[in-house]
């Protein structure tokens, strides 16, 4: 008798340990999306690409030259009634002029002629992107814009000044001893894109078909007119830009006129926070997904609380049959 009593213990110890064990059987609660940390996604390895461009050496004071867009291009002209900003890829390399004020770019009206359209650099010796509004001058001139098609004539072409003191420099001096270019002074140049909006040259980044006209690599080796300018072939490995400037795209025109308000709707929103009310089946979805992990924990505690009870039953039902056997022998 003694025998089995101590078979019987054993089997309720077992299920004693099964039913402590119940709690970590269960699955954990799933974290609502609004707590959980954000998944870190690996960026894919920026691709490098072989970019052509062109190195502008100033041979003496005041270099600039003609230059023809895109060559090999369908877009070989441009309508400067509707074609207003630019967007130019570029390497600063030389800084300042003769007498330390920092050098800009200027785009001029064919046939040549006041005021320039300014372009400002930034001096990082990184590879940068500067939008221009062609229609600006430069802030020291008198004259208004003539960036239109009544004075810009030779509408295939446009000149450019790489290198040149910048006029709106607080240190430039604008008399005869103002500073000069000297020889060996340099930019690099890969590409010059002309636009209708301001939007399409910001978020254009060398790969996409949207500039009215283009100067590339070959327009500026084939230059025409050159004062003081040599332009000599480049290339080397870079990383396309990928995320254009910075910029909102243009809103879209509603589709339709917006629902109008009732008289009678209360003057605020009910808060946030507030618990949708009872019966309105209204939730979140991270809240839906929440009720069904935890439902799926519980039926896991369930199952487990029924095996170990039905260990305990037959742990007593075996016991007892054996109980009555050994009676039946005696």
């Amino acid at each position: 008798m003694k025998k089995y009593l101590i078979i019987m213990i054993c089997f309720a110890l077992l299920a004693a340990l099964a039913v402590a064990a119940l709690p970590f059987m269960a699955e954990e609660p799933v974290a609502e999306s609004g707590d959980s940390e954000p998944v870190a996604i690996d960026a894919p390895e920026e691709e490098q690409v072989e970019m052509e461009y062109v190195r502008m050496i100033a041979a003496g004071n005041d270099p600039y030259g003609t230059f023809h867009f895109h060559l090999d291009g369908e877009n070989t002209t441009i309508d400067p009634d509707e074609t207003l900003w630019a967007a130019v890829r570029y390497r600063t390399v030389s800084q300042y002029d003769s007498t330390g004020v920092e050098f800009s770019g200027q785009f001029y009206v064919i046939p040549e002629k006041e005021p320039c359209v300014p372009l400002h650099y930034n001096f990082t010796g990184e590879w940068e992107t500067a939008i221009v509004d062609l229609t600006q001058v430069s802030a020291r001139t008198e004259f208004e814009s003539i960036w239109d098609s009544a004075n810009y004539i030779n509408v295939d072409v446009i000149r450019f000044d790489p290198l040149e003191p910048d006029r709106d420099s607080e240190d430039t001096q604008q008399d005869e001893v103002s500073g000069k270019v000297r020889k060996g002074d340099c930019i690099d140049i890969a590409w010059i894109a002309f636009f209708e909006t301001e939007y399409a040259a910001r978020t254009y980044t060398g790969r996409e078909n949207t500039p009215v006209a283009i100067l590339d690599v070959d327009s500026f080796v084939n230059i025409t007119n050159p004062n003081h300018l040599k332009v000599t072939k480049l290339s080397e490995m870079v990383v396309l830009p990928t995320v254009a400037p910075a910029t909102e795209a243009p809103s879209a025109a509603p589709t339709k006129e917006p629902t109008a308000v009732p008289t009678d709707a209360p003057a605020t929103d009910a808060p946030a926070s507030e618990a949708p009310a009872s019966g309105s089946g209204s939730s979140t979805p991270g809240q839906s997904d929440n009720k069904e992990e935890s439902g799926k924990g519980a039926n896991g505690v369930l199952i487990a609380a029924l095996i170990a009870g039905g260990v305990i039953i037959a742990a007593i039902v075996v016991v007892l049959l054996l109980i009555k056997k050994k009676q039946k022998k005696a």
